[in-house]
């Protein structure tokens, strides 16, 4: 893997339905490519990350218009990308360690997706 990929999730959240499904469908595509592939949640984003919260979001605006963002979730799982919550945004918006995801990688903040931005071998995006 010689492209690697952070992507910044803040604007994507359980009230915004028809946001959440982009930034997992590009990292799977960056992945699915061969990238090195990390996403950070911050703000609301989080919430995306706690158990069963994708499973009752439907991209598609109503429910029962499938698939639900889970599977998005396990999309780019599948293709290796690694999911970073927020601990700052998890305590602020009440998302316990142990409620996130099988899929969460860890707790990492601003300081490391700062460190991504600054590094010249990664790319960055923002949704």
């Amino acid at each position: 893997m010689s492209e690697r990929l952070a992507i910044l999730v803040w604007a994507a959240e359980p009230g915004t339905p028809q946001l959440c499904a982009t930034p997992f469908h590009f990292a799977a595509t960056a992945a699915a490519m061969d990238a090195e592939v990390e996403m950070y949640f911050t703000a609301r984003s989080v919430q995306l990350l706690a158990k069963g919260v994708a499973e009752t979001i439907y991209p598609g605006g109503r429910p029962g218009s499938e698939p639900t963002l889970a599977y998005f979730v396990q999309q780019a799982a599948q293709f290796g990308t690694r999911f970073f919550a927020c601990p700052t945004a998890m305590l602020a918006h009440g998302v316990d360690a142990a409620a996130l995801r099988a899929e969460v990688s860890g707790q990492a903040g601003a300081a490391a997706f700062i460190g991504r931005t600054l590094d010249p071998a990664w790319r960055t995006l923002s949704f």
